[in-house]
């Protein structure tokens, strides 16, 4: 789901919905000492109590009825606390305000009409966009991963995230996975982010509280509740053709265009799923992306040791707790002494307590770091240091042949304006390989841009290597070649079976 705001003439903008708000002011009053003893022994009872932070009944808590209880008191006596604060507050205030912060808003310009047009790749007939993508994001690794929906960015010809500042930073789309809806954005920031925490696999309860921190309408960090109504749902998506979703949650929380890509907390501030869609022609059914299919997809759209280059010499179980599934022999694990069944608790002065902790704690790590490892086997904690060997980087120019049949140049700023490209990214084509696209209707030729590449725009000959890397003989790949003569301006997409 994927809403779009508009910059009229006068520079303001314009939503597709509007919201009103109304503020409430408390009496005021004075405090007795033994009520403002009762109110603090009663929060402080409710916040140390694991069962509160755990889950949050629809009923009243008994805190909550001690406060009751005492400002009742105070109020027969004539005395109204001051500060009605302390009455106010809920797990659901204190999970906005702790994790606000983890919560990004994500946009980016888009071209109106079919997506298959010129106009995504070449400024002609509207040479500045005036609509863009408003959508929700949340950070999952401090140096600025995040991960949000693909249907937004997919829609999108450059990304950008919000953070609580309100500052746009220009963010690169890293991985999609089409058939799941989802994306991953990478950021630069002078600081670490916050990073939310996924609830473990299956730690799911039907009627528990939902808290959802979205952007509607572009409505910033816009906070609304509910239960989880039901677990397993299916659903398909209806701006995204062919995409069954699986293994949803659902909750009835207000949802609404812009929402996708919101987590959605549990009170104990685990996030329990991501904002996918709502039910078109219903209320108040939502679903989310599950955290357990968080923990499964995010791995593989990680890629850790591929994208920094580095080699454990180890595999972890896909989820449940970080357990060593095998060892190379001669790797860097080996040497460590690590087996299989290796329960991995730190890594790098990180906890990993589970699979996708251990990924996360290889983000930024560089070959030859040795970094301190502690493992449980069989019951006894043991530790040891990992030394992460160097993992190859594949020759460029010879990936490109083997994989897509052409070679290819830097694409130039200047020249890249020069052809009326609206982004300036994508390859030159400087050789092509007819073999390779004898079965093509229309084959790309020397001159040609590469703009894209499934769906990532490439940023040089390197990046566009990284994506066809992992590509396996009889694979297919869409890819999308631009071609500019004099003022003819051309779009040639191009559905590629990688040779045998």
């Amino acid at each position: 789901m994927q809403a779009r705001f508009v910059t009229n003439s006068s520079g303001q903008e314009t939503f597709g919905a509007g919201a009103s708000s109304q503020s409430l002011s408390a009496p005021k009053g004075r405090t007795t000492k033994a009520q403002g003893n009762a109110l603090g022994a009663a929060r402080g009872k409710d916040r140390r109590s694991p069962e509160g932070a755990k889950s949050r009944s629809a009923g009243t808590s008994i805190a909550t009825l001690a406060i009751l209880v005492a400002v009742a008191t105070a109020a027969r006596a004539g005395e109204i606390p001051s500060d009605t604060r302390p009455l106010r507050r809920d797990r659901i205030v204190d999970v906005f305000e702790e994790w606000k912060e983890s919560v990004v808003f994500v946009t980016g310009p888009i071209v109106k009409g079919e997506k298959s047009t010129l106009a995504e790749f070449f400024t002609i007939g509207e040479p500045k966009l005036r609509e863009s993508s408003v959508g929700t994001g949340f950070v999952i690794h401090e140096s600025g991963y995040v991960v949000t929906n693909a249907h937004g960015v997919e829609k999108s010809l450059v990304h950008a995230v919000s953070l609580a500042e309100g500052k746009p930073i220009p963010a690169e789309l890293v991985a999609v996975l089409h058939e799941q809806d989802l994306a991953l954005l990478k950021v630069s920031t002078n600081r670490p982010l916050k990073p939310v925490r996924l609830v473990k696999s299956g730690d799911l309860m039907i009627g528990e509280t939902v808290i959802v921190i979205a952007n509607p309408h572009a409505l910033r960090y816009t906070c609304t509740t509910g239960i989880l109504s039901a677990i397993g749902r299916a659903t398909h998506l209806a701006d995204v053709p062919g995409v069954t979703l699986q293994n949803l949650i659902q909750s009835d929380a207000g949802i609404n265009p812009g929402s996708s890509g919101g987590p959605w907390f549990n009170v104990a501030g685990e996030v329990m799923g991501m904002t996918a869609s709502m039910k078109k022609d219903a209320e108040n059914i939502a679903f989310a992306v599950s955290a357990t299919t968080l923990r499964k997809m995010l791995p593989e759209m990680l890629d850790v040791e591929r994208r920094y280059r580095i080699a454990s010499g180890l595999e972890v179980t896909p989820d449940g707790v970080c357990q060593v599934k095998t060892v190379e022999p001669s790797s860097s694990a080996a040497k460590a002494g690590l087996r299989p069944g290796d329960v991995i608790t730190s890594f790098g002065g990180r906890a990993t307590p589970t699979s996708l902790d251990w990924h996360l704690a290889l983000v930024g790590r560089k070959a030859g770091e040795l970094l301190p490892l502690e493992v449980n086997r069989e019951g006894n904690p043991q530790q040891t240091t990992l030394s992460l060997g160097p993992r190859s980087r594949p020759d460029t120019k010879a990936l490109l042949r083997e994989k897509l049949g052409i070679e290819v140049a830097p694409l130039e700023v200047a020249k890249a304006k020069a052809l009326g490209l609206r982004v300036p990214r994508g390859v030159i084509v400087t050789r092509v390989d007819p073999l390779v696209y004898e079965k093509v209707q229309h084959p790309p030729q020397p001159g040609d841009i590469l703009a894209r590449i499934g769906l990532i725009r490439p940023n040089g000959p390197e990046q566009a290597a990284d994506l066809v890397e992992t590509l396996q003989r009889g694979q297919a790949i869409d890819m999308v070649f631009l071609r500019r003569q004099e003022t003819r301006a051309t779009r040639i997409d191009v559905h590629l079976v990688v040779p045998r």
